[in-house]
C-alpha cells in the first residue's frame, strides 16, 4: 500500500544498479530546468525566457563501513571506472513514486574525524531523461 501523509525520509533512499547503497543518513534528487533570454528590446526592461533544458542530479551521505553491503569501495570502483550507473530514488514502498536514470559519479568524498564515525558523500550527475515509475507490488 503506497505511503500516505507526509513522507519520513528514513524510508527513501537510494539504489545503483538495484542495490541499495547501505548506511545512508541522507539522500537527495534535484530537478534543475536551464531557461534560455528571450529578451528583447521590446521586454521594456524586463527580462524575459523560454524553455530550455531539464536535468537531474542527486546526492547522499552515509556511514563508511568497510563491509559495506554496497557502499563506498562499491561507488569507488564505479568512479574510477567511470561507470555510467543506474541510480534509482525509491522508497521500494508498493505504490509510492520512483525516479531512475542513468548517472555520472562526479563527486566521491570520505571524511574521517577523531573520534568520530566515519562517512562519505556521493555527488550524482543525471545523463538524458529521469523516469518516474511505481513500485511495483
Amino acid at each position: 500500500m503506497a505511503s500516505t501523509g507526509i513522507l519520513n525520509g528514513t524510508l527513501a533512499k537510494i539504489e545503483v544498479g538495484g542495490v541499495t547503497v547501505a548506511h545512508l543518513t541522507s539522500n537527495s534528487l534535484t530537478l534543475d530546468h536551464s531557461t534560455r533570454d528571450a529578451s528583447t528590446k521590446d521586454s521594456a526592461g524586463w527580462k524575459e525566457s523560454l524553455e530550455g533544458q531539464i536535468a537531474f542530479s542527486g546526492s547522499a551521505e552515509g556511514f563508511f563501513a568497510e563491509n559495506a553491503s554496497y557502499g563506498y569501495e562499491d561507488l569507488y570502483a564505479e568512479f574510477i571506472a567511470r561507470d555510467k550507473v543506474v541510480v534509482t530514488w525509491t522508497t521500494n514502498v508498493s505504490g509510492d513514486q520512483e525516479y531512475s536514470g542513468d548517472c555520472y559519479i562526479t563527486s566521491l568524498e570520505r571524511t574521517d574525524g577523531l573520534e568520530e564515525s566515519s562517512t562519505f558523500s556521493v555527488s550524482l550527475e543525471g545523463t538524458g531523461a529521469i523516469t518516474q515509475s511505481v513500485v511495483p507490488a
